[in-house]
């Protein structure tokens, strides 16, 4: 996180501002895990909702603390008790409530302050990422007995990555409406297809929903067990194809939610390995910035300010419409553009053709290797 002081020369004026300490905007809060379920049996009703709510609570910072990190990290994480829980939360809610004269069973909603888990993780030595993925929407391919389902309301994969919490995954999903437009414009063989009519489709449904990707999954029914794959459409880097096989389960309904769940985790596993540092080195990168508007420029400013890869950031100078930068970051260039590209700011090689409107000063000794800008 940002914690020195920027100097902006503008006018021939020296300004001193400090860079806010922010986590990133976004609409959804990975710092908040859902369906944590509880059940405890105690002298009393009262005595079971607390005992309870306690080991709910530390439960959900575990929750938080794996989803933030790397499955190979998580014998490094550090041992908490309902006491270290309790200090690192910041609310919950309490759903499906049931209780009798001595037990409690519920389902719980935990959100935990961002310092508290982040300062967890640091003392113990753990990498972890806290970029959240731009939303994706995501179609569900049903193939079962020689038929394909996808809009059909009996589609029971949908169901079950319905059952999901999607929106505060490290890589949030949204189940698009199904409405007669949607139905009309990506039938299911379309959604199946990488083809350019296919991919001009699933741009213009990613479009309605505010986001630049499709993600499609198709679990298809072999015997006793579903083969499922989960493809990329659009998006800023596209990653590979997974695939997995499920045969787990008493039932259809609980073998395919136990495959959705594996595969959220796989897709969130996917993300976090191109995200976290495993190396605290830093390095310094020197960039120009340009922009239309103040509005544009406070977009970059912000999203570099709340990056966590960013661990510093100099304003070297500034003119209306550009602006010189050095900045300090843990991991590689390609890792800080990625994480920018959430927030809808491209990070690329100046070499690309880029220019700024601003002369490099006595500071910077060399043309920016780096430029800013707003996408489109």
């Amino acid at each position: 996180m940002i914690s020195v002081i920027g100097i902006l020369r503008a006018s021939g004026l020296a300004l001193t501002m400090m860079l806010g300490l922010a986590a990133p905007a976004l609409a959804s809060d990975i710092f908040t895990v859902h369906g944590i379920a509880v059940d405890r049996t105690a002298d009393s009703a009262t005595a079971a909702r607390t005992a309870a709510q306690a080991e709910g609570q530390r439960l959900a910072l575990i929750e938080v603390m794996k989803k933030l990190t790397l499955p190979e990290d998580w014998t490094s994480l550090p041992t908490v008790d309902e006491a270290a829980a309790q200090r690192a939360v910041r609310g919950f809610q309490v759903v499906d409530e049931r209780t009798s004269a001595t037990r409690y069973i519920a389902r719980m909603i935990v959100s935990f302050q961002p310092d508290a888990v982040r300062r967890l993780l640091r003392d113990a030595n753990v990498p972890f990422g806290e970029t959240q993925a731009r939303p994706a929407v995501l179609l569900a391919v049903l193939q079962r007995d020689g038929s394909r389902i996808l809009w059909d309301d009996g589609n029971p994969w949908r169901d079950a990555w319905a059952s999901l919490d999607l929106a505060n995954s490290m890589t949030p999903l949204v189940l698009p409406l199904g409405d007669i437009a949607e139905i009309n414009a990506v039938p299911v063989d379309l959604a199946l297809s990488d083809d350019e009519t296919a991919q001009t489709a699933m741009a213009a449904l990613a479009m309605t929903y505010g986001v630049s990707e499709v993600v499609v999954t198709e679990a298809t029914r072999t015997g006793g067990r579903f083969d499922v794959t989960l493809a990329h459409r659009g998006g800023a880097a596209p990653a590979p194809a997974i695939r997995q096989t499920f045969s787990e389960g008493a039932n259809e309904t609980e073998q395919l939610r136990i495959a959705a769940r594996a595969m959220l985790e796989a897709l969130e596993l996917q993300w976090k390995r191109q995200i976290i540092v495993r190396d605290a080195s830093q390095q310094i990168l020197t960039a120009s910035a340009s922009f239309a508007s103040i509005e544009e420029w406070e977009r970059i400013r912000n999203s570099l300010t709340t990056a966590p890869l960013v661990q510093g950031l100099e304003v070297l100078g500034i003119s209306s419409h550009g602006a010189e930068l050095r900045i300090s970051i843990k991991g590689s260039a390609d890792m800080l553009a990625l994480s920018l590209a959430q927030r809808n700011v491209r990070f690329a090689s100046a070499a690309s053709g880029s220019s700024s409107s601003v002369e490099p000063p006595a500071a910077v000794r060399s043309a920016p290797a780096w430029h800013l800008s707003v996408a489109p």
